[in-house]
């Protein structure tokens, strides 16, 4: 991953500060109440239970495991692959005088962007395969969710701005590579009676 390489070489980039001194102008106190709200919704808090909550609706719905078991990968494989990208580059998180907060561990890729991204792109992975209805609003919804995430962890000062960008190529590329594999076992499946 280019950008890990990058971010290796130099703990700050001058987009990352660029970005930090802007949202740090323009914070207001209504506004740094609803990112700590939006930020909750990209925790493994939230994630977690609402990968088990879709596994067992699968299954009480459709008596098949592997829908439920992909969404699961997705968040565990990129919550293990954002721990072990944190380890090698060993980025520091921006000063403690420009967080909303107390954060602790290395800094990139941002967990809660990458396990957002994972989670969000399975979903809608497993939707379109599914054929369920509506798949542009919750592509929508998805996307909105996981920008907005993204965007609450520069806004509270907990990541810089490559952080949530590695964490969303993180995410993303982790799905691409379970949906390859994936695609296999949904494929030749036989179909369900209904």
């Amino acid at each position: 991953m280019a950008l890990a390489i990058v971010v290796s070489a130099s703990d700050t980039l001058s987009v990352d500060q660029s970005v930090l001194t802007w949202v740090g102008e323009h914070r207001s106190s209504a506004v740094t109440s609803a990112m700590r709200t939006v930020t909750w919704l990209g925790s493994a808090a939230v994630l977690y239970p609402a990968t088990l909550v879709l596994a067992l609706d699968w299954w009480r719905r459709e008596r098949d495991w592997r829908a439920g078991a992909l969404l699961a990968a997705s968040l565990a494989g990129s919550t293990a692959l954002y721990n072990i990208f944190k380890r090698i580059t060993e980025r520091p998180r921006p000063p403690a005088s420009d967080a909303l907060g107390t954060y602790s561990h290395w800094s990139f890729p941002s967990g809660h962007a990458t396990q957002c991204m994972a989670f969000s792109a399975m979903l809608l992975v497993l939707v379109w395969l599914t054929g369920r209805p509506r798949l542009q609003l919750r592509a929508i919804a998805a996307a909105v969710v996981v920008l907005a995430v993204g965007a609450s962890r520069i806004y509270l000062g907990a990541h810089w701005f490559t952080d949530v960008l590695g964490g969303y190529a993180l995410g993303a590329a982790w799905v691409s590579l379970l949906t390859a594999v994936g695609l296999k076992t949904i494929l030749r499946a036989p179909p369900r009676d209904r």
